[in-house]
């Protein structure tokens, strides 16, 4: 997913606010489920964070395009961490640029009625398919 970084993303000195970085996390989290046609939730089943451990590498600015990159480091029976990394690739004078500015590893916890949920076969074959599986940490 791609992000163009506007006035409103920023801080007083033009510099992506820190926050911002996870908020475009779960947009790319989501726009995965959206642009397959998917519900990430059920009427009582839905994924909530449970930790997460974030990597501020470069800051972005005011003109900037970033990507989001998601992929699977590991998949348990009621959870899965992802690996998310946010790439600068381009710049407000048009320039392409491949810079890493952003990394998280996200542990997403499946729940069902407040409960932990074992993940279905159906939910297991779409997050295989729709993200690449790694072993990298950060």
């Amino acid at each position: 997913m791609r992000v163009k970084i506007y006035y409103e993303d920023t801080d007083a000195g033009g510099i992506v606010y820190h926050a911002n970085y996870i908020k475009f996390c779960e947009r790319a989290r989501s726009d995965l489920f959206f642009t397959a046609g998917r519900k990430f939730f059920l009427p009582s089943s839905h994924f909530v964070v449970s930790s997460l451990e974030a990597k501020f590498i470069k800051p972005s600015v005011l003109g900037d395009l970033l990507e989001i990159k998601t992929s699977v480091l590991e998949i348990k029976k009621a959870s899965l961490v992802l690996r998310q990394e946010i790439f600068r690739i381009g710049d407000i004078n048009g320039e392409t640029k491949l810079e890493s500015v952003f990394a998280m590893n996200v542990t997403l916890a499946f729940l069902k009625d407040g409960k932990p949920q074992r993940l279905s076969e159906e939910l297991l074959s779409f997050i295989s398919s729709s993200m690449s599986l790694t072993g990298e940490n950060l």
